[in-house]
């Protein structure tokens, strides 16, 4: 182990919770989410999102998107206005490029996710993209079954939404070893086993940025995950980001429905329970070329269907998804998560990967 993993690893488990979440004890876990999938790289105004790719806690699959700028979309989930919320998005492409959240707001009784997708260059290239994305919020508790917990986390420490299943607080840390550092402490959310599945979304509203996990503890107290975040140069950076954490339940936080949902954590597959199927049927996993895995998720594919990927370590290395996921069956197909270093070549990489369906 470097010296630079050990003095992280004993930062991370050292952080405490700072900031406590005020949870309101009065609703079901969600309150409102959406997700869609943008298949039109350079869309007109108010295309209505992959009518199986989307879907929204009001049953309604009305979602649509609109250009905003160069590489810019915003993403309209009608109906579901709320606050506390956040988003993650996944790009779709076949080459290096990345996306992020632009911004988060409401229009009236709309819910707006706004994302800037970027090509991979030295220098800021904003670029069209495909993309996954998903928008939740939650108060209360789980009525049955899993975990789930989010942060918003702010520049410079700290968080503007946040939301832990147990009733408990979450923190999260600036600094540490250094720029674009942040330790996520999730209060209550551990089992002390490396089970259940993270994803993180870079956010900033001028400059390009993504994020990924670097460290990932599930100690006594809850879960402490150590979050980097780089510029388009791979130089180190601080940004707000979205991070989740769910257990037993689909990634935007919901159980029952949905019924059919699955994910994996490559350096814990398959034997850890961070390699999960509701189906109680298996994942697999297979090398299609560098940095390239067909991912298949077994017995749970149905209906409208969401994929979200998250890197795992590798400095600023980063991984998509290559093209749109498919159902074969009740096989879902994910062919394939695709990885760059920090130069945008493909290269192999640990990733987080969550699918649900919407029933």
């Amino acid at each position: 182990m470097t010296l630079r993993r050990v003095i992280l690893t004993v930062l991370l488990v050292a952080a405490t919770s700072l900031t406590a979440a005020t949870v309101p004890a009065q609703a079901a876990v969600p309150d409102r989410w959406a997700f869609g999938f943008m298949h039109d790289p350079v869309p007109p105004a108010a295309t209505l999102l992959d009518p199986l790719r989307q879907w929204k806690s009001d049953n309604v699959p009305n979602a649509t998107v609109t250009i905003s700028g160069f590489g810019r979309y915003q993403v309209k989930f009608p109906n579901i206005a709320s606050l506390n919320g956040i988003a993650h998005v996944t790009a779709v492409a076949d080459d290096a490029r990345f996306c992020q959240v632009f911004r988060v707001f409401t229009s009236f009784a709309d819910q707006i996710v706004e994302v800037q997708c970027y090509k991979h260059a030295a220098f800021p290239a904003p670029d069209w993209s495909r993309f996954s994305v998903m928008y939740s919020t939650s108060s209360g508790f789980p009525l049955f079954g899993g975990a789930h917990a989010y942060v918003r986390g702010n520049l410079n420490g700290g968080f503007s939404s946040s939301f832990n299943s147990a009733g408990l607080g979450n923190s999260v840390i600036w600094g540490g070893p250094g720029t674009g550092t942040y330790k996520v402490h999730l209060a209550g959310m551990s089992t002390g086993l490396f089970d259940g599945n993270i994803q993180v979304t870079a956010e900033h509203p001028n400059s390009p940025r993504r994020c990924k996990v670097e460290l990932w503890h599930p100690g006594a107290a809850g879960q402490d995950i150590l979050v980097l975040c780089y510029d388009q140069a791979g130089a180190p950076a601080d940004t707000w980001f979205n991070l989740s954490y769910h257990r037993e339940r689909a990634v935007f936080g919901a159980l029952a429905p949905p019924k059919s949902f699955a994910y994996l954590w490559t350096p814990g597959f398959p034997g850890t329970p961070s390699n999960f199927n509701s189906a109680g049927s298996i994942n697999t996993i297979t090398v299609t070329g560098p940095g390239q895995n067909m991912v298949e998720f077994h017995k749970v594919g149905f209906k409208e269907t969401h994929v979200q990927v998250t890197t795992f370590r590798n400095g600023a290395s980063y991984c998509n998804l290559q093209a749109p996921w498919a159902v074969l069956g009740a096989t879902v197909v994910v062919r394939n998560v695709i990885c760059f270093d920090a130069a945008g070549v493909q290269q192999p990489n640990d990733y987080f990967i969550s699918y649900s369906s919407r029933i």
